[in-house]
Parts: structure tokens; C-alpha cells; sequence
């Protein structure tokens, strides 16, 4: 599937895995890694769907129209579907519940 980040900053922390300890801690850093190259691997929302490990699920509320992936603790990447069904945007990664 085709990847893309909604803003450099996040392609950075994907590119550059340092770019992402710095920004969000070794653990988030790693998970997003993964996150990023299993939906890179996937060849369509479907199958993104039937890797389990993501946790991926729909939002609800002032959310609806976006998708979460669970990194770990509390932190969750935030994706969209792209213009096509074989394309994502990466959103942004977020403390679920902002402490």
C-alpha cells in the first residue's frame, strides 16, 4: 500500500528511527516503525485490516472518517484512508488520552 505522512516530520521519524526516540521515546519509536512497514506491506485496507497485531479500528465522535493503530501504552498512530484503496495517510501520532 502507498504510504503517505501528512506532514516531514513524520516521514523523518520513519526514515530516521533516532528522529523518532527523540520525539517520542524508544518504545512508540519502534512500534511506529513496524506500523509504518506492516501497512506499507499490505496491499490494500483489507489486509491491513487482518493484521492483528496493528489493532487497527475505526474512530468515533469528531473522529469518524479516521483510523487508529495501537504503538504502545496509551499512544496511538492516526491514519486515513488515501484517495485510492491501495493508499493511507499517516495523521499524526497522539497520546490517546493526553495526559
Amino acid at each position: 500500500m502507498d504510504v503517505i505522512f501528512r506532514t516531514n516530520q513524520l516521514e523523518r521519524c520513519y526514515a530516521q528511527s533516532a528522529q523518532a526516540v527523540r520525539q517520542w521515546g524508544p518504545d512508540v519509536a519502534e512500534r511506529y516503525n513496524i506500523a509504518v512497514t506492516f501497512l506499507k506491506s499490505a496491499r490494500n485496507m483489507q489486509d491491513a485490516y487482518n493484521i492483528r497485531s496493528l489493532h487497527l479500528h475505526p474512530l468515533r465522535g469528531s473522529r469518524t472518517g479516521q483510523l487508529s493503530i495501537r504503538l504502545a501504552g496509551r499512544w496511538r498512530l492516526i491514519i486515513t484512508r488515501g484517495e485510492t484503496e491501495h493508499s493511507v495517510i499517516v495523521e499524526e501520532v497522539s497520546n490517546h488520552y493526553d495526559d
